[in-house]
């Protein structure tokens, strides 16, 4: 019982409502994000289906780093700190090469991390800040975004470490996806970055 209580309240430090379990493991995301006009009637229905919540009303901002040549972003990679509020939540998160390969870590805090990346030799290459809540439901995480300037978005996605089986998951989230309502034809393939900047780029970030 004790171990119980210490569990959910670890947990509960990290601004999570809920264990993630094995939500955020693998070295590949598959996902599908929509443009929505609004995110209440998706809430409502991911949580008539039992969604479970994982974070609310969380901040994020996201600090993307590079080497001053651009190596990073012309090999279709990212390296991101993640600075999540009110949790107080911090990652590491590295990304491609490619829309799929992704790996990610807590951190004790964001200063000495940027500092060690800055000794390395990376810089600061733009910022995004976003509001966003993270559901599960079933095999999948369910993100619900509003970024300024941008709009509302739903996102569902699933980590995997098996290569082979992206295409299984990729149908899968398309039913899920077609579950909700959601209209393929919003579906949207850039990053919440290269919307911002009006460039293509790679996936967006994962929610570990």
């Amino acid at each position: 019982m004790a171990a119980a209580i210490s569990t959910t309240t670890a947990l509960q430090a990290k601004g999570m409502l809920c264990d993630p379990g094995s939500h955020f493991d693998g070295r590949y995301e598959v996902e599908r994000k929509h443009r929505v006009h609004s995110l209440e009637p998706f809430r409502s229905k991911i949580l008539s289906m039992g969604a479970v919540p994982f974070t609310l009303g969380n901040v994020e901002t996201d600090i993307f780093l590079d080497q001053p040549d651009g190596r990073l972003a012309s090999n279709d990679q990212q390296q991101v700190v993640r600075l999540m509020q009110p949790s107080g939540r911090v990652l590491w998160i590295c990304k491609g090469p490619g829309s799929d390969r992704c790996v990610a870590m807590d951190l004790d805090g964001s200063e000495k991390a940027l500092e060690m990346l800055s000794a390395l030799g990376f810089v600061e290459t733009g910022r995004l800040v976003k509001q966003r809540d993270i559901y599960f439901a079933g095999d999948f995480h369910i993100t619900l975004d509003r970024l300024e300037g941008l709009g509302c978005f739903v996102e569902i996605a699933v980590m995997t470490d098996a290569a082979d089986s992206l295409s299984y998951w990729a149908t899968r989230i398309g039913e899920f996806a077609d579950g909700l309502g959601l209209d393929a034809a919003q579906a949207e393939e850039r990053s919440y970055r290269a919307m911002m900047t009006g460039k293509d780029g790679v996936g967006d970030l994962p929610q570990t």
